[in-house]
């Protein structure tokens, strides 16, 4: 199987079965979304969820967030990995938001990253969920599973594993292959012990014909 071909197969796979893919971030518009995704580096989807509604509550909008103390955002967050960091990192996020941008996000990677707390994955996710922007936010889900499955090849950086994807990934798929991605490393290729006899993605993948012994490379 071409490099092509296994690319093919995996998309085809989901295009079928999970068309649809989306986040499982909980947000009900750009500005909840981006503090949804700050708060989910390193940190699982399921915890942010059971945190951001009391976080929505109390600060709507960036100008509200803006004027946070320290101190009470920090207990709304304190059950979030690196609490201190992240609850510093809203703040400076939500007042350069009023600076800069007029309390609105902006939709381009080149101003996200200008976002205390927002680097380059980020700002693919809130670009590619938002406006279905062909960005593909290379996190550690996506970075394991491409490698596994040989649809990147010794990509030693997720910036490199981005570049790889971006180049077999057609333009109009990137913003949902990304979801499918994710969700394959969430729930079926997990980082410790992948669940590769129910996979459905064995006839392409090269860890399963490396561990398994069928001829899929």
């Amino acid at each position: 199987m071409t490099r092509r071909e296994r690319f093919q197969f995996v998309l085809d796979y989901f295009s079928k079965h999970n068309p649809d893919a989306a986040t499982e971030l909980f947000y009900g518009d750009p500005y909840q979304l981006l503090v949804a995704v700050i708060l989910s580096a390193q940190c699982t989807d399921k915890r942010v969820n059971m945190t951001t509604p009391d976080i929505f509550q109390r600060y709507p909008d960036a100008r509200a967030l803006a004027k946070a103390r320290f101190d009470d955002l920090f207990e709304l967050i304190r059950s979030i990995s690196y609490p201190n960091n992240k609850t510093r990192h809203l703040i400076g996020m939500a007042q350069m938001l009023m600076e800069k941008f007029g309390g609105e996000v902006p939709l381009t990677v080149e101003e996200l990253v200008q976002l205390p707390g927002v680097g380059r994955k980020t700002a693919n996710v809130i670009t590619s969920v938002v406006d279905n922007q062909p960005n593909m936010a290379v996190d550690t889900h996506v970075f394991r599973v491409s490698a596994r499955i040989g649809l990147t090849l010794n990509a030693k950086t997720p910036l490199a594993a981005e570049k790889q994807l971006l180049q077999y990934i057609p333009t109009d798929q990137v913003h949902v292959a990304h979801h499918w991605l994710i969700l394959h490393g969430r729930y079926v290729c997990v980082a410790r012990t992948p669940k590769c006899p129910e996979c459905p993605l064995q006839p392409a993948c090269k860890y399963f014909a490396k561990h398994y012994g069928h001829p899929a490379a």
